[in-house]
This record gives structure tokens, C-alpha cells and sequence, in this order.
């Protein structure tokens, strides 16, 4: 089953996600701290993290941020207030999903199996467009779009960290390796190519992907509807 990271500064909710989750053969590792999440993160292969939202010194919002950095993980967001600006907050971090306290057992486990079984599938669907690593395939509308290897895994890291700023050096980094000595605006000449592959499937790519000067790009959910 999912190996699932719970971080929550109270030790009686870590305890009580931990009794929801052990019966179905997750393992969980438990952490109280931003810090000791992170450390975890770096040293054991997640494959989903439960986030408590008020903590104390580092937050669950920026402790989201932080892991979008280099994990891809699914990420749950917990938290005390079931508003809009929480949902929105959270995918503005890279949040996929948020459950709201008192948790429902039976509701947690349904969003877990769900995003864990997205992740594994390699499946993802942004507004129509299908990508599928495990397949290898990217679709609009039952068209199949053509893309270059470094062309098909540029557009996973911005699918998978929708909402994120990605920098051109970490797009680099992530895709061509650490061992390549490429300029970082390789990123540009590829990403120029996937939105002419996009547009071309009549996929709105314009309205989604967004340019962020002097820094990199970002995928968004929210959309500039006047392109």
C-alpha cells in the first residue's frame, strides 16, 4: 500500500490519522514540524502527505510550497476551516485536495485511494487535456499531440506542480539533469514548442500557461479568459 507522511503539531491527531490509515496497510511516518517533514521527505519515498494548515512557525501552506520544490507527490491539505480562500490558498501552493476538520474517516480514505491512484496510473487531466506518463501519451478532444521526450516531460513538471512557479533552472535541472551544461533559456526554445503543438489541437494553452518574467513559468488553474 501508500507509504503516507502526517504532519500535524498535535500528537493526538498524528495518532488518531495514523489509527484511520494503519488498518488499510498504509505505513505512515509521523512528523510534528515543518523541519522533521522535510527531513523525511529528502529520506523516505512518499507517496502521499497529509498537511496540517495551523502550525506553529512554518505553516502547512508553506510547508506545501517548499516540498513543490522537488517532490510531485499528491498532498492533502487539513484544515480547521471549510472556506473558499483555503481551496484556492491551497492550490495556489500546489495542494491536490484539502479535507476539512472534524475529519470523516470513510471521506479521507475515498480522497486518498483516489489521488494515489491517479499518481500511480501516471494519469492527469488539466481542462480536457489528457497526460499519461505511464503511457506516454498526451491527448485533447481524442486528438493524440506529438512531443519530443524533453517536450513530454517539461509538460508533466508543470502538470504535476500546477499553480507553482517553476524557475527555467529547475525545469532544467529536473529534466535535462545536473551533468548537462545548457543555458536555462533551452527551457524557453521547448516550452515555445509544446504551446505550438498545443494550439495546434485547438487546446487553450495560452489561457493556462502563464509566463512569469524573469523567473520561469507556472501551469494555473485560474485561468486570463481575454486570451
Amino acid at each position: 500500500m501508500a507509504r503516507i507522511l502526517i504532519v500535524d503539531d498535535e500528537a493526538r491527531m498524528r495518532q488518531l490519522l495514523q489509527l484511520y490509515l494503519k488498518p488499510y496497510g498504509h505505513t505512515c511516518f509521523l512528523a510534528e514540524s515543518a523541519e522533521k517533514a522535510l527531513q523525511l521527505v529528502q529520506t523516505v519515498p512518499i507517496d502521499l502527505a497529509l498537511l496540517d494548515v495551523m502550525m506553529p512557525e512554518v505553516d502547512g501552506w508553506k510547508l506545501c510550497q517548499t516540498i513543490r520544490q522537488f517532490a510531485d507527490f499528491p498532498i492533502i491539505m487539513v484544515t480547521a476551516r471549510n472556506q473558499r480562500e483555503d481551496v484556492l490558498r491551497g492550490h495556489e501552493v500546489g495542494a491536490d485536495d484539502y479535507v476539512s476538520k472534524p475529519i470523516q474517516e470513510g471521506e479521507l480514505l475515498a480522497r486518498i485511494e483516489l489521488l494515489i491512484g491517479k499518481s500511480r496510473n501516471g494519469e492527469i487531466n488539466f481542462h480536457g487535456l489528457q497526460y499519461n506518463s505511464a503511457a506516454y501519451r498526451c491527448e485533447y478532444e481524442g486528438q493524440r499531440i506529438s512531443l519530443t521526450k524533453k517536450e513530454f516531460q517539461l509538460l508533466g513538471k508543470l502538470l504535476h506542480a500546477k499553480n507553482t512557479i517553476l524557475s527555467r533552472e529547475r525545469l532544467l535541472e529536473s529534466v535535462w539533469g545536473y551533468e548537462n551544461m545548457l543555458e536555462p533559456r533551452t527551457v524557453d526554445s521547448h516550452i515555445r514548442h509544446v504551446r505550438e503543438k498545443l494550439r495546434d489541437a485547438e487546446f487553450p494553452i495560452d489561457r493556462y500557461l502563464e509566463t512569469v518574467r524573469g523567473i520561469g513559468y507556472r501551469l494555473t488553474d485560474y485561468p486570463d479568459w481575454s486570451t
